[in-house]
Parts: structure tokens; sequence; C-alpha cells
């Protein structure tokens, strides 16, 4: 037992004294940087999407195309949908997908937020202050480098989207081969300004988690967000921020996939799962 004790405690301050042959922050600053080129590669795929709410829970179909982005509801809280309401999202589904102005207005407001969201991660290396903790071995062999972070006090936020990192403090796993971000996960320690589009406050303990990963052919998408903040809009509306979201089951799809290919594809993947009585697992071993 004595013996047993002596070993784990050798392995952890072996562990301790790790040491990673190049800087933390440099690290940081490569993954960014390929997070944001990421942006700019055209990879359409279809996936499923389920989102878990305080009180209710979504499982939806997926499909990217150039033209944009079609969903179709599969599940509401875990049971195939009526007809009535089958009916329903087919007639939202196929209003949207043959509305142009409607698909031009999403893929605008898609494009405020990948703007939006690329300003958050060129800020990263600057906003905080990283401590490498150690070195993993993701289930392909991929080096994951566990990071912690907290706020850099010299960080001087360019806009108030940037101003939520001064408030912030967490962990990073960056996977060394791909220079990719795998996951962060971050707390405020503090209430905090932020601005999104609208401008409020979040209070301290909100907390997010998102998870990437290589979904196949080095294409990385996002496979997991967590969110659940508290807070207030304008200051004056309160305002609750929760759910848990997971992305699985990636298929590529073809660069030039056509509106009515797409809905073609959703429209099947429905059909699937009111074949299987609700069941996702039995629908993807088809």
């Amino acid at each position: 037992m004595a013996t047993t004790f002596a070993l784990l405690l050798l392995a952890s301050v072996g562990h301790a004294q790790q040491k990673l042959d190049i800087d933390p922050l440099e690290l940081v600053r490569r993954a960014a940087r390929n997070e944001i080129k990421a942006n700019d590669v055209e990879q359409y795929f279809l996936f499923r999407d389920n989102t878990e709410y305080k009180d209710h829970s979504v499982s939806k179909e997926v499909v990217r195309t150039k033209q944009g982005g079609l969903t179709t509801t599969l599940l509401i809280n875990g049971r195939p949908l009526t007809a009535e309401e089958r009916q329903k999202d087919n007639e939202k589904l196929e209003k949207f997908a043959n509305d142009p102005a409607a698909r031009r207005k999403r893929r605008e407001s898609n494009k405020q937020d990948d703007q939006r969201s690329e300003l958050m991660l060129s800020s990263l290396p600057d906003a905080f202050l990283y401590t490498y903790v150690g070195t993993d071995h993701g289930p392909n062999g991929e080096d994951l480098v566990r990071l912690k972070f907290k706020p850099n006090p010299s960080f001087n936020p360019p806009n108030h989207e940037t101003a939520v990192y001064q408030g912030m403090e967490g962990d990073m796993i960056v996977d060394r081969k791909a220079a990719r971000i795998a996951k962060i996960d971050g707390t405020l320690f503090k209430d905090v300004d932020f601005g999104w589009g609208i401008l409020g406050k979040l209070f301290k303990g909100g907390k997010f988690i998102v998870v990437q990963r290589d979904v196949g052919g080095g294409d990385w998408e996002e496979v997991q967000e967590t969110l659940q903040f508290n807070g207030k809009i304008l200051l004056v509306k309160s305002m609750t921020i929760w759910s848990s979201e997971t992305m699985t089951d990636f298929r590529p799809v073809p660069a030039d996939l056509t509106t009515a290919q797409a809905l073609d594809l959703l429209h099947k993947s429905d059909q699937v799962i009111a074949e299987n009585g609700g069941s996702v697992k039995e629908a993807h071993r088809k």
C-alpha cells in the first residue's frame, strides 16, 4: 500500500515537472490563427444536433450548403413529432428554403457572427496569461496540450465582445500537431459587461464549454457546446442562457448540393427516424 502511494506520488511530481518545448502563448497564437483560417475553408456536412435545455430537448438534422444551412426537427423530448407537428415543421422548412430574402438575411447574420468570432479568436493570445499543465494523448494518438488561463491585466479590449475576457478564467486543450483548439472551458469569476449585438451584463459563475475535433479528412467541427449564464439585457431585463448542445454523425455532402437535394436528404432522415419509432441510434445504422 505504501509502495503504491509512493509510486503515485512520484508519478504526480514527475508530471508536474514536465516541460513544454514551445511557449504556451505561441502555441495559442498558432491555434487561434488556424481557427480563423478554418472559417474560410468550404466544408459541408449533414449531421445530427441534439440540444438539451432546462425544460426540454430538441434533436435536429442539419445540412450545410453553399446557399446556407437547412434544418429539420427529428425529436422533441426524445419522441418523434406528431403528424401535426411534422406538417408545421415541413412547412416552415419549405418556406425558408424557397425564400431567397430570408436565406440571404440568415447568411448576413451568420457573417456578422463570424466576424465577431474572428475578433474573439484573434484576441485570445493577448487576453490571457497561459500556464502549461501537462500533455495527454487523445484516442487517435493526438498530443493534447493542457493549459490554464487567467486574464492578462495588460489586455485592452478592442470592443464590448472581448471585454468579457477580463472576468474569465479556465482551461484550454490544444491539439499540438493540428494546432487547433480541442477544448476551451471558461468560467466568469466576476460580473462582466458584454456586447454581442446587444448590451448587458453577465453575472459571476457563468460558464461555457466548447469542444472541437477532427470529424474526418482533417476537417474540424464543433461537437459540443455548453452555455450556462445569468445576467441582464440593457441592465433591465433578466436573461438566462442554459443549453447543452452535441453534434454527431458528420457526413460530408457535395459542395454543389442544391437546395432541392438538401431538402430531400432532410426528408429522408426524418422518414428513417419515424420508421424506427424515434430511435436515433437505429436510424444511424441505416
